[in-house]
């Protein structure tokens, strides 16, 4: 019988299949017979849904759903087995549009390997409401994590409040991926049994289900308990850590800071920094003092690296409330505070500062007068003259200070103290006015200096010797004859470089880029004045031209950015802010820059041309450099920078291929800007793509995308001098990030290592600047010149 129904089904199916017109009268007999044949016509109709079309598919979905009851599932079941996507989707399709069976026999087919999981899954996502909610929960451990997964979300969508002592039951598993949709789960409900239950879970072993409790948490009301969120900011995952951040900062729970203390002191930089994260957010004066309360009654190397978790990271709230306790009773919360406002470099707290140099203990004053000098605060000029000469202990920080916020004005005030009998103040005194001296001033500042060398003290004579120098570098016939010609170039360009102008207004919106630097032939005139040389180089940010100025009849060089730099708006605007302050620098060790024009569509860099090869040129075959050289170079590239750093301009991207030199052994640092106005300040990468700085000469906290300050270009000279001195950087074997781990890592030969001839004072140097600790490096860059003049070779 059932052979005569399944041949029936099949006359009654080839019939139906060429009909156009399902309405017709033989379409419709054809169609009441199929639904009367009996159960036998199910396989038949699944099997033609195989070659049907849309039209006939809708006929054969409806037949096929008249006969869906609970003893006709198991045909269905091998319609949801047959491989075909028509075939699946039909019999999914008549099983979702039945009410006429109970849906969890359904469950049973999960069992079934050949059956399509995400088919039968959206049948059972339809009749949601009448599954029963154990039984899916049951099934759902069984399952691979994509089914796991949308089966857990049906749960979501009907279980109740009665399921929740089953759920919490559950969490004692060992099955992360269990866990974590048993969290998603409990998360939708109310209770203080639920916090409790997902508190249990921030201790697991596993980071995802911590990371999923703590997200659990955060999107709820109620108690919490806050010492437990917090103490996962010691937790050895940063995904977990920046969690915990979120969570703590989201709930703003009035007890947070006092919890912060364990991670503040822990070891771990990344742990430190997350407390102070939260910190940022949370912080007032009373909570913070309370945190410099408990920390000053730990060891000093605690209270050092939780004042420079809060130094470093800063923030407005800690800043606020660090300022606020300059004016604290306690001598060591003053000290303190003192401290980390030195390291925020936060020019919201200068007022506070010029107070604190009044303050009873000579520490707090000495600081204070650091940290105005750190932020740069000439307003703070008048205040730190007024000081000179009214307490002997304060003098060598206040000339020092002095030296790099004061101009030439200031000379006159400081020249007295050169007769002072402490070294200290006279070497502070020497340095400082050649620092100050302007060109009107340098010759007389130059003759006493020659009297000074008349002294019998060696370190005196050196001082005085590195400062005439200086002053020669800056002031030399050459240099002023360089000077006229950059005024005469800058006076006949329409520069972008405008300093009381807003940088916005500046950034032309452009129009289209109409110079296509890459089809110049010799002698093509730009903007009618440049008229094209030859090519010099290309590099990440730009390609660099040689050019005559016919304007003004001089050879210079104008660096094009490329297209995608000139394109973001951010970095544009960096640039300029960069330039502005890079193009004051004026010595013989800089290439100068004059100006950022806008030619044609394109931006540019116009600066001094100077015929020349790389550092890298003189460093052949890995092979050392004679050492009085290397100390020769070593001393030009810090005394051109020591002048940057006056100015306000950190390089972020010293490297052999940004030093040149001539024929006559002329160093000139070339490039200043462009790393600075690439990078963010605390990122490396920027959305160009570029790596910002060569990771053979990067410093560890640029890598890490920490704020950077001049120390970390002592340390890319002490990576340069390694090279020079052993023919080979420290790091240089694998990739890029391998490079960058290497100098997080510190763990590079000693330079004496590498070639046993280097002198020992000359390898100490080295050692000093190259730091992974930038505190334990020089602090500035006359620091280094000064141990690197003491040298003997």
């Amino acid at each position: 019988m059932n052979l005569l129904g399944g041949f029936r089904a099949d006359q009654l199916l080839s019939a139906l299949s060429t009909e156009q017109d399902m309405d017709s009268p033989s379409a419709q007999r054809s169609i009441e017979k199929l639904k009367n044949l009996g159960p036998k016509a199910i396989p038949k109709t699944i099997d033609a849904l195989a070659m049907c079309d849309r039209t006939h598919m809708m006929v054969f979905v409806d037949i096929l759903a008249s006969y869906v009851n609970d003893k006709t599932l198991k045909y269905f079941r091998e319609g949801l087995a047959d491989g075909g996507e028509r075939v699946i989707s039909g019999t999914a399709w008549a099983l979702s549009s039945s009410n006429n069976y109970n849906p969890n026999a359904l469950l049973d087919f999960l069992d079934d390997a050949e059956v399509s999981k995400p088919a039968l899954i959206e049948i059972l996502k339809v009749h949601k409401q009448s599954l029963n909610v154990y039984e899916v929960l049951r099934r759902a451990y069984e399952l691979e994590p994509k089914e796991k997964a949308a089966l857990f979300k049906i749960i979501e969508d009907i279980a109740t409040d009665e399921i929740v002592p089953d759920l919490i039951n559950r969490m004692g598993g060992k099955d992360p991926v269990i866990k974590m949709h048993l969290i998603s789960l409990l998360g939708k409900f109310k209770g203080t049994q639920i916090n409790q239950a997902l508190e249990m879970q921030l201790g697991d072993g596993h980071k995802m289900v911590r990371s999923a409790a703590l997200g659990a948490l955060a999107r709820r009301k109620g108690n919490v308990d806050i010492r437990k969120v917090a103490k996962l900011l010691l937790d050895p995952d940063l995904d977990v850590q920046g969690k915990a951040v979120e969570v703590l900062i989201n709930m703003n729970h009035p007890d947070t800071v006092e919890y912060l203390l364990p991670a503040l002191k822990d070891e771990s930089e990344y742990t430190r920094r997350a407390a102070v994260e939260v910190l940022n957010e949370l912080a007032d004066p009373d909570s913070v003092k309370h945190l410099l309360d408990a920390i000053k009654d730990d060891d000093w190397w605690v209270r050092s690296r939780a004042g420079d978790a809060l130094g470093e990271i800063g923030g407005p709230k800690v800043v606020q409330s660090v300022i606020r306790l300059i004016n604290d009773k306690d001598e060591d919360i003053r000290r303190t505070a003192i401290e980390i406002l030195n390291s925020t470099k936060d020019e919201s707290a200068v007022a506070q500062l010029m107070v604190a140099t009044d303050d009873s203990d000579w520490w707090v004053r000495e600081r204070a007068v650091d940290a105005l000098s750190q932020i740069g605060s000439k307003e703070a000029v008048p205040k730190l003259v007024a000081m000179l000469g009214k307490d002997n202990k304060m003098d060598t920080v206040l000339i020092r200070a002095l030296g790099k916020l004061g101009d030439h004005n200031v000379i006159d005030n400081i020249v007295p103290l050169l007769a002072r009998g402490e070294r200290d103040v006279q070497v502070e005194a020497i340095k400082a006015i050649a620092h100050l001296a302007d060109e009107k001033r340098a010759e007389t500042v130059r003759n006493a200096l020659e009297k000074i060398k008349l002294s019998s003290d060696k370190t005196i004579i050196n001082s005085a010797d590195a400062a005439i120098k200086e002053i020669d570098a800056r002031f030399s016939p050459s240099i002023i004859e360089e000077n006229v010609r950059a005024e005469k170039i800058v006076d006949q360009t329409k520069t972008l470089l405008i300093e009381n102008e807003d940088i916005d207004s500046i950034i032309q919106a452009g129009g289209p880029q109409v110079l296509d630097i890459s089809t110049l032939e010799p002698g093509t005139v730009i903007d009618g004045r440049y008229k094209y040389i030859e090519k010099i180089g290309k590099g990440a940010f730009g390609t660099v031209l040689l050019m005559q100025d016919q304007v003004v009849d001089e050879r210079l060089i104008l660096k094009f950015l490329n297209p995608n730099v000139s394109s973001d708006e951010e970095m544009m605007k960096r640039f300029v802010h960069e330039l502005r302050y890079s193009r004051k620098i004026t010595h013989r060790n800089v290439i100068r820059i004059y100006d950022f024009l806008h030619l044609q569509g394109c931006y540019a860099i116009s600066m001094e041309y100077f015929p020349s090869h790389t550092l890298g040129g003189e460093i052949v075959d890995n092979k050392p450099m004679d050492f009085k050289r290397a100390l020769q170079f070593s001393l030009d590239m810090a005394t051109g920078m020591a002048v940057a750093h006056q100015a306000g301009v950190i390089h972020r991207d010293l490297k052999p291929a940004n030093i040149l030199i001539n024929n006559e052994s002329l160093l000139k640092i070339v490039d200043f800007g462009v790393a600075a106005a690439a990078s963010s300040g605390d990122t490396q990468l920027t959305k160009t793509g570029y790596v910002i700085g060569s990771p053979k000469y990067m410093a560890p906290e640029q890598i890490l995308g920490k704020k950077v300050d001049e120390t970390a270009d002592i340390y890319s000279i002490g990576v340069i001098m390694y090279e020079m001195l052993t023919g080979i950087p420290p790091y240089s074997r694998g990739d890029h990030m391998s490079v960058m781990y290497q100098h997080v890592q510190g763990k590079a030969r000693l330079c004496q290592e590498v070639n046993k001839k280097i002198p020992d004072d000359f390898a100490a140097v080295v050692g000093k600047a190259m730091s992974v600790d930038k505190s334990k490096r020089y602090q500035s860059m006359n620091d280094l010149i000064d141990a690197l003049n003491s040298l003997e070779l």
